[in-house]
């Protein structure tokens, strides 16, 4: 698998990178707030510009495993977060997504709506049998939102990824395309 085709939702296109996108991608990697669960940054320029064009040269790999897409707002094209898409295991159908949105756009359902759009499209598009996402124990606004739409909680990891210095706590969270397809407000 290459290039995908961009997702849409209401409000957002979450689609694939572009070198045009390093200045609004900049805004959010190197802020503090956004990056303070991840294992790496804030990020100088060069950071940012060296992630990006590796990340574009994800595009071109052949039997592509790992999709890092810009989540921008329609009709604006301002680039407001990224949003991951990665085959952990093509046998067994399974994908681990992730996101991070510009702390300027939190708390307005940008985050549901980058996540339905990753469940629609590996679930509805991609015939993915399960999706599951990890995030930092203390991050309580992903905790919310993944539990808001529907995954469950599976694991509790302790201590078991170091982020700025310091071993974390990570939850599992998860769902199988048919508690996806079986939630009303999925159908149709």
């Amino acid at each position: 698998m290459t290039g995908i085709t961009a997702v849409e939702t209401k409000r957002l296109i979450l689609r694939e990178l572009d070198e045009d996108d390093f200045e609004d991608i900049h805004e959010f990697k190197s802020d503090p707030q956004v990056v303070k669960y991840l294992t790496w940054g804030p990020n100088s320029r060069e950071q940012t510009l060296q992630s990006l064009r590796k990340q574009i040269a994800f595009q071109n790999e052949e039997n592509r495993k790992l999709h890092v897409l810009a989540v921008e707002i329609k009709g604006t094209k301002k680039v407001i977060g990224n949003a991951l898409f990665m085959v952990r295991d093509q046998d067994f159908k399974t994908v681990e997504i992730g996101y991070f949105i510009n702390s300027n756009y939190w708390k307005q359902g940008y985050g549901i709506e980058i996540v339905k759009g990753l469940l629609d499209f590996g679930f509805n598009t991609m015939d993915v049998h399960r999706i599951y996402a990890v995030c930092d124990a203390e991050n309580t606004g992903s905790i919310k939102l993944l539990s808001k739409i529907g995954f469950r909680q599976e694991g509790h990891f302790m201590k078991n990824l170091k982020i700025k210095g310091q071993w974390r706590d990570h939850y599992l969270f998860a769902m199988l395309s048919k508690e996806f397809i079986n939630k009303p407000e999925n159908e149709g």
